[in-house]
């Protein structure tokens, strides 16, 4: 079992695709374990300044109120069906201080959960995919190796710590990128795949993404013009 005193090592190295903490997470005792734990420790440190960072952008803002009063007054000010624009306002308002925290930081402390939930899921979706696709082109790597060395996906991540700087934000693009090099790495070393083989793996999950997206939206389509219909 590998010391949390490590993982800022191995996620430097995973970072600059070196072999090295690949191999390391593929030998541990229980690789998938200590995959868990260190997206759970990385996903939590993402939270809390995710957290941190709100609560000093939301204090160095008006308060929440007075801005609400303002964007009354100017909306009174249209003379545009007054009381319907008010009830309005004051929902889209409310639903807006609710997902962002302005004005409130209980909600922001779901970031605490929703950060490392999302990474997990993440995790185990490229796995599963990755894994599934490299047996198929004559991996020799187990599931249970295959999701330690591809928890190091979560490397780049530490860029959004960051965000505890008000105002501060990392392209999700450059994240998923930078993931996917990664997820190659994984697979490489873990099923001991050549390159194209590898490519192939690591894009895998993203082609699933699309695809699913593609049949929701299908779905959701058919869906509405039935219902429409009606």
């Amino acid at each position: 079992m590998l010391q949390p005193r490590s993982y800022p090592e191995l996620i430097g190295k995973a970072l600059m695709l070196e072999a090295d903490p690949f191999i390391v997470m593929v030998d541990d005792d229980n690789p998938w374990v200590e995959g868990l734990f260190m997206i759970v420790v990385v996903g939590v440190a993402v939270g809390a300044a995710h957290l941190v960072g709100g609560l000093l952008a939301a204090a160095s803002l008006p308060p929440a109120q007075a801005v609400f009063q303002e964007l009354v007054q100017a909306w009174r000010q249209l003379n545009l069906e007054p009381a319907v624009g008010e009830a309005w306002l004051q929902e889209a308002w409310g639903w807006l201080t609710l997902v962002t925290g302005y004005g409130s930081g209980w909600f922001r402390l779901l970031a605490l959960l929703t950060v490392p939930l999302g990474l997990l899921i993440q995790w185990v979706f490229a796995g599963l995919v990755s894994h599934g696709v490299a047996l198929a082109l004559d991996g020799r790597g187990s599931l249970n190796q295959m999701l330690g060395a591809s928890a190091l996906m979560v490397a780049p991540q530490v860029l959004r710590l960051v965000h505890i700087v008000p105002f501060t934000t990392v392209s999700n693009l450059l994240l998923t990128t930078w993931a996917l090099l990664v997820l190659y790495r994984a697979v490489a070393v873990a099923h001991e795949l050549p390159w194209q083989r590898a490519v192939v793996a690591a894009l895998a999950p993203v082609i699933a993404v699309i695809f699913l997206a593609g049949v929701a939206g299908t779905l959701l389509g058919l869906f509405l013009i039935l219902g429409g219909g009606r």
